[in-house]
């Protein structure tokens, strides 16, 4: 089943096409960069990677390094430390501004050139390759892969680094670098030419998301309170003298590279990484700022929209399998439920449902790819509108496969768009009333040519005997006729034989922890009560209540005793058919109710 984020991606990737601009100049290789090729990488912060065009294709990380290398600095060195060296103000500037302090020679912020330069002086090491070996080490902890030194990039960089060498020698002047400006140029060049992919991108960046723990290999990298400033500082500085316009239309922490690329985080939910080598006039991706704008509004990204923010959207899901309905079915019903049972399943969800919480839903149903997908939405509090048309998506999706998807909602919190029309979805109050649609689903799809179930010969504690046992119970059942809301059994009671319902419905009720009466079971025709007294001390300990006008077969105690009596021989394959049954359901029941405590 296709994946409706993935169709999503593909289709925003389609819309915002070529949006103008020319690649780097200024660095020979990069000159040299085939200016249409492109990628589109969304990692959640579980792992989970989406992807459009290139992802594989290695390009060099230039300015994306720097919110890294100032990570490592402040893991390595501290936050006062490195704030002596380092500003975190926006400068309002280019990136290769030359842009220090008047009064205390400090670059403005950490993401313009002069301030990651600083920052790479402050990457433990006692010397340019140390440092530089540390720093590629700690990408790849990011990246959750070793990471290499694109030297063809390194050599052609080096070579043209005037500028940059004027500003390390500018701040070894002002005493903010110690040691040889040319050893700290060489190391901030290599950091730059580090080869990486948009999907290595994407999964550094829900690192961050995800509160410095890489999400597949599990590693917690960097300190959370660290990556709340280096956060804070992505979204202030990290787009340059674009910044302001940035943090409006798009509204999340991010930093971009002349080499086309730009990361973007959504602390809590995804990783964002898009390559495309055209830039526009401040040295960001020109397409790459298009799709980051497109998706901060269609997915609600922007810091600044108002939520509760929940982050865990699937609270459980679990087949029918272990979940039925409070219906008891007879015979064919039963067998088939009991076959396919597992091919419709329940997912309950709870909180605010976000993207990030949808995505997650969507996942786990292409993974599980039901018959039958029933969506809880009792405990939810809100659905984003990026939500809601993604999981309007996978009900599109699910048709497609000859599948269904239904709601369980009490509250209006999902209205149907096609509500009123033949492709509106069907929608419940509860859950067990739309367990027992799905039951009756499944038995129409999957039970196929066979007679007409009779109430009295499929039932268990008929079909089960033979001989003389049959002939005795055939012979001691009494017809009785129950009007409509009339109690048959009371709780408290003793037990009174089995009922086997002939025609009508009833229902087993109790009362609940806050007192109100509650319905337990509903049974139809060929279902039977009473027989559960047995394993209770013979009291009946729910009361049971004709919905509708019930016809019965009723074996009384008296006659169970009196045939016990009389012919011990003929009993014992009664008893051990009212055994099978009273297990069956009570086997039932438990499950149900495991399930729901889970």
């Amino acid at each position: 089943m296709r994946n409706p984020v993935q169709d999503y991606l593909e289709q925003i990737v389609e819309q915002c096409g070529d949006s103008g601009g020319e690649v780097a100049a200024y660095i020979p290789e990069l000159a040299a960069a085939d200016p249409d090729r492109f990628a589109l990488c969304l990692a959640s912060v579980d792992g989970q990677v989406y992807e459009v065009g290139e992802a594989d294709h290695r390009y060099s990380i230039q300015s994306m390094s720097k919110p890294f290398t100032y990570a490592l600095g402040l893991h390595d060195q501290g936050v006062e430390a490195v704030a002596r060296k380092v500003d975190v103000e926006p400068s309002g500037d280019a990136f290769n501004e030359i842009s220090v302090s008047p009064d205390t020679g400090r670059p403005k912020n950490p993401m313009i050139n002069a301030g990651a330069i600083t920052a790479s002086s402050l990457v433990s090491g006692d010397s340019g390759d140390a440092r530089f070996a540390r720093a590629l080490e700690w990408y790849g902890r990011f990246a959750g892969r070793e990471l290499e030194l694109d030297t063809s990039i390194y050599s052609s960089e080096l070579g043209t680094a005037h500028r940059n060498r004027a500003i390390a020698h500018m701040l070894r002047e002002f005493g903010i670098l110690e040691g040889d400006p040319e050893e700290v140029l060489d190391q901030y060049v290599r950091q730059c030419s580090v080869a990486v992919d948009t999907r290595d991108l994407a999964l550094m960046a829900a690192t961050l998301a995800n509160g410095g723990r890489q999400p597949r290999t599990g590693e917690q990298v960097l300190d959370p309170t660290l990556v709340e400033h280096v956060l804070s500082v992505m979204t202030t500085c990290g787009m340059y003298d674009a910044a302001g316009d940035w943090v409006t239309a798009v509204g999340i922490p991010a930093k971009s590279g002349v080499s086309g690329g730009i990361i973007g985080i959504l602390p809590g939910q995804v990783g964002l990484a898009v390559f495309s080598p055209r830039l526009d006039a401040h040295g960001n991706s020109a397409r790459g700022v298009a799709l980051f704008e497109r998706m901060s509004t269609d997915m609600e990204l922007h810091l600044m929209h108002v939520s509760r923010g929940s982050r865990s959207a699937l609270r459980s899901s679990y087949s029918l399998a272990t979940a039925r309905s409070t219906t008891r079915w007879q015979g064919a019903d039963q067998e088939v439920l009991e076959r396919v049972s597992d091919r419709a399943r329940v997912y309950e969800l709870h909180g605010d449902i976000l993207f990030a919480g949808a995505e997650a839903v969507v996942r786990q149903v292409v993974q599980d790819a039901p018959e039958l997908a029933i969506f809880d939405l009792t405990h939810v509090n809100d659905i984003a509108e990026v939500s809601r048309v993604t999981l309007l998506a996978l009900r599109d999706r699910l048709r497609e496969e000859g599948s269904e998807g239904i709601a369980v909602d009490p509250d209006g919190v999902f209205p149907d768009p096609d509500a009123g029309t033949d492709q509106a979805s069907p929608i419940f109050t509860d859950l067990p009333t739309a367990i027992e649609w799905c039951e009756r689903q499944l038995i129409r799809t999957h039970c196929g040519p066979r007679k007409e179930p009779d109430p009295v010969e499929d039932h268990p504690l008929v079909r089960d005997l033979d001989g003389a046992a049959l002939e005795a119970v055939r012979a001691a059942m009494t017809r009785r006729t129950v009007p409509g809301g009339e109690v048959v059994l009371e709780a408290g009671g003793g037990f009174a034989g089995i009922h086997l319902i002939v025609a009508g419905k009833a229902v087993a009720e109790d009362t609940g922890p806050d007192g109100e009466l509650m319905t337990l079971v509903t049974m139809g025709p060929g279902t039977s009560f009473g027989e559960l007294a047995l394993g209770t001390g013979e009291v009946q300990e729910t009361t049971i209540r004709a919905a509708t006008e019930l016809e019965l077969l009723v074996l009384s105690a008296d006659d169970l005793a009196r045939i016990t009596e009389d012919d011990p021989a003929v009993a014992l394959p009664i008893w051990q058919a009212m055994a099978r049954d009273g297990y069956r359901v009570a086997d039932r029941a438990l499950r149900r109710s495991a399930v729901r405590a889970g």
